[in-house]
């Protein structure tokens, strides 16, 4: 079984979401994983914490990123590989929750009228803020790099089609690489943000560790995109 795969299904995940409209477990490296999103569309508000409408998402196709869009009009039952980027859950008042993931595996099904969404991944899903949750430490890290990886697929040749087939952990390296060598390199960035230091630093020894062939395949994704890293 991929290790984005877990026996969540959505028949279990009803059950965490009785009385919610998402639960999300980020899976930083101070926690047991996978990381999971689970995500209920009701057809009626509950209006007792917040009720999604839609989740939107990427996918790769051919080598690109596709936007795609579940809700309650989706067919079901449904299986994707997520890509890399934003996961957004929006209500019906428009207002969102907002995730960063690396890709996962996402399972959707109609269960006692619900639809019920299952999103897990071998990598961190970070908490971006919104309306009713904080934000992850190092989720704005993440978005800056995210931001960087766009600027290398509009102008790097062959570089969408390349972080497009990469795994979710490879992707994860790759941030981690990049990012805990500008922390190693900075005594002032790593006195100003200790918290996000012990987590890049808990993360980068243990998927170094146990994973060695991602480690090594997010350092090429990193000079593929042209990003300085040791």
């Amino acid at each position: 079984m991929p290790a984005s795969r877990t026996n969540l299904t959505p028949e279990r995940a009803l059950g965490a979401l009785a009385d919610l409209g998402f639960l999300a477990r980020p899976d930083l490296p101070d926690r047991p994983g996978p990381a999971y999103l689970l995500v209920a569309v009701r057809d009626v508000p509950t209006l007792r914490h917040f009720d999604p409408e839609t989740i939107e998402y990427w996918v790769a196709e051919a080598g690109r990123g596709a936007r795609r869009t579940l809700d309650r009009e989706t067919a079901m039952p449904l299986e994707a590989e997520l890509s890399w980027g934003q996961i957004r859950i929006v209500d019906r008042l428009k207002v969102t929750n907002e995730y960063l993931t690396f890709g996962g595996h996402l399972t959707a099904a109609k269960v006692k009228g619900v639809t019920v969404a299952v999103i897990t991944s071998p990598a961190p899903i970070l908490r971006r803020g919104g309306h009713s949750q904080r934000w992850d430490e190092g989720a704005e890290n993440l978005g800056a790099f995210f931001a960087r990886l766009l600027l290398a697929v509009d102008y790097t040749k062959g570089f969408e089609p390349r972080v497009a087939d990469a795994t979710p952990l490879t992707r994860y390296a790759a941030f981690l690489i990049d990012t805990a060598t500008r922390y190693h390199a900075s005594p002032t960035l790593r006195a100003s943000h200790p918290e996000l230091w012990l987590l890049l630093e808990t993360a980068e020894h243990r998927l170094h560790s146990d994973h060695p062939d991602e480690w090594a395949l997010g350092a090429d994704l990193l000079r593929d995109a042209g990003f300085d890293a040791i």
